[in-house]
């Protein structure tokens, strides 16, 4: 998620919203009220849609058209989909990917907080395995008993070993690996008993 996160007015003009963007290399930004609160969201295709009229030499269009919109409200997408702070980011890449979305606000009581976009889930992807490993054990360093468990990552992998028999405790390192970025799948096993007293 991309904090903080840059936002546009319902007011403000398509020029001022193009500049954000550009500014930014963003392809989307959220449209917030005066208390942050998610109105809406403004992408590239939105800015350029009406942006470069039609020569009316061109015979391809009426040469007269109603007025271009010049304000952010007027072209806006209106019905956004979003996301809280705790929903997983499988779940927000399925919803890009099922709606066609560069990016999904994310929301806490309706307030914008960060945004998701495909470069930032790229990024995800594309961790390296040592900072995955480092992460993870890094997670698992926080928890009680957890913190002597090896870990292994090989291509986003994550193999963690349980050298103490606990199964119990398997769900959580399972949970706290996922949660890592780049991680696309674990597995817990526990140490072989000649590897312990080696």
């Amino acid at each position: 998620m991309s904090r903080p996160v840059v936002t546009v007015r319902d007011f403000d003009t398509i020029k001022t919203a193009a500049g954000v963007l550009a500014e930014h290399g963003f392809t989307a930004a959220p449209v917030v009220d005066d208390d942050g609160v998610l109105i809406g969201i403004i992408t590239e295709a939105d800015l350029i849609r009406d942006a470069i009229p039609h020569d009316p030499r061109s015979g391809v269009r009426d040469v007269w058209q109603s007025a271009p919109p010049t304000a952010v409200n007027q072209i806006m997408t209106k019905k956004v989909r979003a996301a809280a702070p705790a929903t997983d980011c499988a779940d927000i890449a399925e919803t890009m990917l099922k709606h066609n979305l560069r990016a999904v606000p994310v929301v806490q009581n309706r307030v914008v907080v960060g945004i998701v976009t495909r470069r930032d889930l790229m990024r995800g992807i594309a961790h390296d395995d040592v900072v995955i490993r480092n992460d993870v054990r890094r997670n698992l360093d926080r928890c009680s008993g957890l913190d002597q468990w090896p870990v292994s990552v090989h291509d986003g992998a994550v193999e963690i070993t349980d050298p103490v028999g606990d199964p119990a405790s398997h769900d959580i390192a399972r949970a706290l690996a996922l949660a890592t970025p780049g991680t696309r799948q674990v597995t817990v096993v526990e140490a072989e008993p000649n590897r312990l007293h080696a």
